[in-house]
C-alpha cells in the first residue's frame, strides 16, 4: 500500500482561491455597492429603491466580480475535503458528506450576486416594496444559510478527532477551532426576529460578530492548509518519497505517514 499525496500545486491553488474570495467580498460589497454593512431592514422601502437606483452601475460591476469570485468557494472548500480524505479509513462517509455540503454551499453564495444583479438591473421600474422583500432576501441567503457551512465546520473537526496519520494532518487545536467557529456562527439565525438592535442583519452580533467569524474561518483554515501542503511536499520529496513505511497506531492497525 502507498502514500498518496495531494498536488501540492493545485491544492495551493486551490486554498488561495478562498483568500481571493475574502478579498473580493471586502472590495466588492465594501467599496463598490457599500452593502458593508447592510442597509438597516428598518429602512423605508422608498430609501432602499433610491440607494438601488443611486448605486446601479456599482452594483452591477460589485456583482459581476461576485458571480466570477464566489465560485471560488468551491475550490477552497474542495482543497480541505482532499485532506478530510486522507484523515479516514475504509469508505470515506465524511468525505462524501463534505463534498455535498460544498455544493450546497455553492449555490448559496451565487444566489447573492445575481438576486442583486437583478435589481440593480431596472430598479426604477420596480415597486419599492418589492425590491424590499427581494434585499430582505438576499440578506436572508448571506446570512440565515448558516447551518451547511456550521456542519461542515463539524465535519472538519470530526475528521480530525479521528484522523489516523502519524503525525496527524492537522493539529488538533484545528479541530476545537472549528467546533466552537460552529457554534458561534448560531446567532445568525435570530436575523429573521428582529428589524433593529444587534440581531438585525446589520446588527452588531448577526453581521459583523458572525461575517468576521465566518471568513475569519476560512483565512485561519487556509494557513493550516497550506502547512498541510507543505508538509505533503516535504514527505514526498523524501528519500523514501512514496514508498515511506506505514506507521502502527496504538490499536494495531496501520496508519499513513503524514
Amino acid at each position: 500500500m502507498k502514500e498518496s499525496y495531494v498536488d501540492s500545486s493545485i491544492a495551493t491553488a486551490f486554498v488561495y482561491t478562498g483568500v481571493v474570495l475574502v478579498a473580493s467580498l471586502v472590495v466588492t460589497q465594501g467599496f463598490l455597492m457599500g452593502f458593508i454593512p447592510p442597509p438597516s431592514p428598518a429602512l423605508p422601502a422608498n430609501e432602499l429603491a433610491q440607494i438601488f437606483i443611486e448605486r446601479k452601475s456599482s452594483i452591477r460591476i460589485g456583482t459581476l466580480i461576485q458571480c466570477i469570485c464566489y465560485t471560488f468557494w468551491l475550490t477552497w472548500a474542495m482543497s480541505v475535503a482532499c485532506y478530510i480524505r486522507r484523515m479516514e479509513r475504509g469508505v470515506p462517509v465524511l468525505t462524501y458528506a463534505s463534498i455535498a455540503n460544498i455544493g450546497g454551499g455553492y449555490v448559496f453564495f451565487l444566489l447573492m450576486p445575481i438576486t442583486w444583479a437583478t435589481l440593480a438591473f431596472r430598479p426604477e421600474e420596480m415597486s419599492p416594496n418589492f425590491l424590499q422583500i427581494m434585499n430582505d432576501w438576499v440578506w436572508f441567503v448571506f446570512i440565515l444559510s448558516w447551518p451547511p457551512f456550521a456542519v461542515f465546520m463539524l465535519f472538519i473537526a470530526v475528521a480530525v478527532f479521528r484522523d489516523h496519520n502519524v503525525p496527524t494532518i492537522f493539529p488538533r487545536w484545528v479541530a476545537f477551532f472549528n467546533v466552537w467557529t460552529a457554534i458561534l456562527i448560531i446567532p445568525a439565525g435570530l436575523i429573521e426576529f428582529f428589524k433593529t438592535g444587534p440581531f438585525a442583519y446589520n446588527g452588531l452580533i448577526s453581521f459583523w460578530f458572525v461575517f468576521i467569524i465566518f471568513f475569519g474561518w476560512i483565512l485561519v483554515m487556509s494557513v493550516v492548509t497550506l502547512r498541510a501542503i507543505a508538509m505533503d511536499k516535504r514527505a514526498a520529496s523524501s528519500p523514501m518519497g512514496a514508498n515511506a513505511p506505514f506507521m502502527p497506531t496504538s490499536d494495531g492497525r496501520e496508519a499513513e505517514r503524514a
